[in-house]
């Protein structure tokens, strides 16, 4: 599905005062909401299809405003499909996942952030308390990249847990559905000039303790190594089965509270604040993900997820269990809080 861009507009708010969380520095941005709409139309699934799941909440069908939802859609098909033999870590079928995420980066004609091209290998024995390392390869493109600009990594990973003795794990949720949702991401900024310097990072090994993003790091690309500034993680968007979607990180970084209400304002999806702090115990997603090596390192973050389903780390993690108005809901909510972070990250530098 083709859809046409507009000119965004802003409706600013008055700065928050900056605290300090936990051990953390932060990083002040006032909030956005988006405006504007996009002609294009994404259908809900059929409800005599017994392998599509009910969605839990009652919602219109929703007309898609900022991405191709049918491309998106088929991202996701695709890198969740058996070919790919579940994604793992060192194995055939990662590497043939890696080249279809490089093929769709050269489709959009994305920029590479490294002058070899777009791959980053790592060694995950370097970064992980696993043993036997593997080699693994992290992908990194990049939109305006200008001296001096601040640098926001938007991320996901590409990799998931392989195969077992009852078949492939797919990963449709995890995390194709995270890779789907930045490639669209990709090509909004394509057509939606960002104010800081967007880098994209397919991250590999997070399966395997977080190993991709830990490299990334730990040996920060030369040309933004000052410069970087946020991490927005995307990790399992397509399940939100109740309407809801979760922003983590307002807990470590209150002063992105009112930048996550703002925009929770406008978004299709429920977007909530949580899983961040230690009343949530074990359902604390604070250093769950790619983030955590960024939040480790103090710089700020939002990671945007579902609540986990039955189907996390199973087999049947599959697309047909991937309601397809949701999923482009959860893409549309990905990229207005795509927005807000980058015109707010930019206001820091003026």
């Amino acid at each position: 599905m083709t859809v046409s861009f507009v000119a965004r507009t802003w409706r600013p708010m008055d700065l928050w005062s900056r605290q300090l969380a936990m051990e953390f520095s932060a990083l002040m941005i006032r909030p956005f909401l988006a405006a504007g709409l996009l002609a294009a139309a994404c259908s809900s699934p059929s409800a005599t299809d017994p392998a599509q799941p009910e969605t839990g909440f009652s919602a219109s069908p929703y007309t898609v405003q900022f991405h191709d939802s049918t491309r998106a859609l088929a991202a996701l098909e695709t890198l969740s499909s058996d070919e790919f033999g579940g994604r793992l870590t060192g194995e055939p079928g990662n590497a043939r996942a890696r080249a279809w995420i490089i093929d769709q980066l050269d489709a959009r004609g994305v920029t590479p952030l490294l002058p070899g091209g777009y791959e980053a290998p790592f060694d995950t024995a370097s970064f992980s308390e696993m043993k036997g390392g593997v080699s693994g390869t992290n992908l990194l493109a990049v939109i305006n990249d200008q001296p001096g600009a601040p640098v926001i990594v938007m991320s996901a990973h590409y990799d998931h847990v392989g195969m077992g003795e009852n078949g492939i794990y797919n990963g449709a949720d995890d995390n194709a559905s995270g890779v789907a949702a930045l490639l669209e991401a990709i090509s909004w900024f394509q057509q939606n000039a960002p104010e800081t310097t967007l880098v994209f990072a397919f991250f590999d090994a997070e399966e395997m303790g977080i190993s991709g993003s830990a490299a990334f790091v730990h040996d920060l690309p030369e040309q933004i190594e000052d410069r970087l500034a946020f991490n927005l993680n995307l990790d399992m968007v397509s399940r939100a089965d109740k309407g809801e979607i979760f922003a983590v990180g307002t807990y470590h970084y209150p002063e992105l509270v009112p930048v996550i209400d703002a925009v929770a304002a406008e978004t299709p999806l429920t977007l909530s604040k949580g899983h961040d702090s230690p009343e949530w115990g074990n359902q604390d997603w604070s250093t769950l993900s790619d983030h955590a090596p960024f939040l480790r390192a103090g710089i700020p973050i939002i990671y945007l997820g579902v609540e986990d389903h039955a189907d996390y780390h199973k087999v049947t993690d599959t697309f047909d269990r991937v309601d397809p108005d949701t999923f482009a809901r959860a893409v549309d909510t990905v990229l207005m809080v795509a927005e807000a972070i980058d015109e707010h990250v930019a206001s820091e530098t003026e």
